[in-house]
């Protein structure tokens, strides 16, 4: 999890972004604070080792988050995927654009979107950034639950050099399924990832 709450006397919660914090302040200075798990409320440490990213993990005794496994441990590689993509949506929407959060939470469906731009209209758009193996059974049932909830989903990919997606193929039955349904998905070239992802045109 690159994000979590810190918890001071006399103060509210404030969330702070792991990457921003390491530009801002010391090892030990983010040590010695007392952090708590924005979605359950349970404590967190954060793991700052020299080699991989840094990052919050739940206490041994407050593993029992239910949003823990899909949130924490957070590669670099994903990061920049997720975020490259929602600026590349917000600056498609532009004036449209209300906000855009990261790591959003709705326990409704108990999921945790990459990021979401919600509209001036109260549209919310969900970013799902995929990274990691995923069946189209696993995908259509996490695409049904955000419409559950009325989120649209936006599915962003990484290609491979020849334009295939990764995962011998199974990521290309993903992203036919979705443009068959007319959902908008966005892919990135694993070379191009940290300075853009293409946009294609949104249906009207």
């Amino acid at each position: 999890m690159i994000s979590a709450q810190l918890i001071r006397d006399g103060h509210d919660p404030v969330v702070l972004d792991m990457p921003a914090l390491r530009a801002k302040r010391t090892r030990a200075e983010i040590q010695a604070q007392h952090w708590q798990c924005k979605f359950c409320g349970k404590d967190m440490t954060p793991r700052m080792g020299a080699i991989r990213a840094w990052y919050f993990a739940h206490k041994r005794e407050a593993s029992e988050c239910p949003f823990e496994a899909e949130s924490e441990k957070e590669s670099p590689q994903h990061r920049i995927l997720k975020r490259t993509a929602a600026e590349a949506l917000r600056r498609h929407f532009g004036d449209q654009v209300a906000s855009l959060e990261y790591e959003v939470r709705f326990p409704n469906i108990k999921r945790i979107a990459d990021a979401v731009i919600t509209l001036k209209d109260s549209t919310r758009v969900a970013v799902e950034a995929q990274l990691s193996p995923l069946t189209l059974h696993q995908l259509q049932v996490r695409t049904e639950s955000y419409l559950s909830d009325e989120i649209e989903v936006v599915w962003v990919f990484l290609e491979q050099q020849g334009g295939g997606l990764r995962d011998n193929g199974l990521w290309d039955k993903c992203r036919e399924w979705l443009l068959d349904e007319g959902y908008l998905v966005l892919t990135a070239r694993a070379s191009t990832v940290e300075t853009a992802v293409p946009l294609p045109t949104l249906p009207e």
